[in-house]
């Protein structure tokens, strides 16, 4: 079974085909995420000519609902919500948010497989949140679960950087001022480490969790050994474990073509 796979973010469109087991089958091509929705429509028809495949799948950012965008992502234009990706496929297909697309690819073949209470944390410009309770993926009654406003993503750390006067706001200049002993920079990563901290505190005592997953590209200046041992602090009666993800930077296109799959099979 091959799926047609595609990632639509904010900064750009990732493609490629994988198969039923999650294996990608060709390589995954990029580019940047048209302005306006006449052109990223434009190019879905484009790339979807040029291939042979069983079924589609799009992991997106933006709540939603039974293959259905429940409104306009805010990093993406006007417009993109409404397309009507049933007609434009004509064939099995599946939309997908990209967090919940992303945490499936943990969950069946990353760092949650085997967990049946787990979450996934993307750390990015924003941070978007997966869950999984008792081995199902949990959407809520109109796919906005885990649709959170937190407050210890890279934009976050960026304004922190800011509000305490550090030369340096980029995320890895950041932890390289940290780890050269600049107090400042210290300091304000203390504090956007908290904040991951509180959260994480916070979900666990809701959910229960066993597994923490991090993800996206500031999930890499994030210190595992520290978080798990302050998780065990903070979370004496039943600590989660925090580990880094293994899909990788794929990992939302591989999910929503994992959950198509499971679709397609029934």
């Amino acid at each position: 079974m091959k799926i047609l796979s595609f990632d639509v973010g904010g900064t750009k469109i990732a493609w490629g085909v994988v198969d039923e087991s999650g294996k990608l089958l060709s390589e995954v091509r990029t580019i940047p995420t048209p302005q306006n929705a006449y052109e990223i429509e434009e190019f879905f028809k484009k790339t979807i000519a040029e291939f042979n495949v069983d079924g589609f799948a799009v992991a997106t950012a933006g709540v939603v609902f039974n293959n259905q965008l429940q409104g306009k992502p805010n990093n993406l234009p006007a417009g993109y919500e409404k397309i009507d990706f049933a007609s434009l496929f004509g064939a099995p297909y599946i939309v997908e948010n990209d967090a919940t697309s992303a945490l499936y690819a943990e969950w069946r073949i990353g760092a949650l497989r085997d967990v049946n209470y787990g979450i996934m944390l993307t750390l990015g410009t924003d941070v978007g949140c997966g869950i999984i309770c008792n081995g199902q993926i949990v959407r809520g009654k109109t796919g906005a679960a885990g649709e959170y406003p937190f407050d210890f993503s890279g934009r976050a750390l960026q304004k922190l950087a800011r509000e305490h006067n550090l030369e340096q706001t980029d995320c890895f200049e950041i932890l390289q001022q940290v780890k050269q002993g600049n107090e400042t920079a210290r300091m304000v990563y203390r504090l956007w480490e908290e904040r991951m901290l509180d959260a994480m505190s916070m979900l666990n005592r809701l959910l229960d969790i066993e597994t923490f997953t991090l993800s996206g590209s500031v999930s890499k200046i994030a210190d595992y050994a520290k978080i798990n041992t302050a998780l065990k602090i903070l979370e004496h009666h039943n600590p989660p474990i925090v580990k880094p993800a293994e899909c990788g930077t794929n990992a939302g296109l591989i999910g929503a073509a994992l959950l198509c799959a499971e679709k397609m099979k029934g």
